[in-house]
């Protein structure tokens, strides 16, 4: 169990990422503002109910408080270890990513690298947050909402993903770009 003051860290660290007041916290747990702080700053350790409350509030699972294991700053990612994900599309096609900067526990940001073969389409259901996407290799086109862009290699395009996107490839060659989204409901 971490000591006060790292719970209270990880709870205001969280808290802060997802850009949240004492006072709108608060709110969403029924809990006075003031007693939040108390326990953010390590002058007091919350009640199991009390953090259950608190994380429900910040939309994260009380386990993420409590790890025995400090939670990191810094992440680093050595050439060819990241891992992959497979994503489904809106019509269910399953796509790899792979995940090069798993992010941080209780972070918000994660970055990716994916390599398409020509003729491939692939889209992102809507989900909250933010996206950006530089091209590496190869052309593209990416349609959010009614917007649609060509990216080049070089090119970068940065996106809230409420919407969702859809990107085919165009040309001949594959295309390579690496992603960083943020949201504060990674998943």
């Amino acid at each position: 169990m971490p000591t006060k003051k790292e719970l209270g860290r990880r709870l205001r660290l969280v808290r802060f990422e997802k850009g949240l007041t004492l006072k709108e916290v608060a709110a969403r747990c029924g809990m006075s503002a003031t007693h939040i702080s108390e326990v953010e700053r390590g002058k007091t350790s919350p009640t199991i109910g009390a953090l259950q409350r608190i994380s429900a509030a910040l939309g994260e699972n009380p386990s993420l408080f409590v790890r025995e294991e400090s939670l990191p700053l810094v992440l680093f990612t050595k050439a060819g270890h990241g891992c992959y994900r497979y994503v489904a599309d809106a019509a269910g096609k399953p796509s790899r990513f792979e995940i090069v900067g798993p992010g941080i526990p209780g972070g918000i940001m994660q970055v990716y690298i994916r390599t398409v073969p020509v003729g491939e389409a692939l889209s992102m259901q809507p989900k909250i947050g933010e996206m950006v996407i530089v091209c590496l290799k190869g052309m593209y086109r990416l349609t959010i909402g009614n917007d649609t862009t060509v990216l080049r290699e070089g090119d970068s395009i940065q996106f809230r993903t409420d919407e969702g996107f859809e990107a085919e490839i165009l040309g001949d060659e594959e295309h390579e770009g690496v992603a960083f989204y943020a949201s504060p409901v990674l998943t």
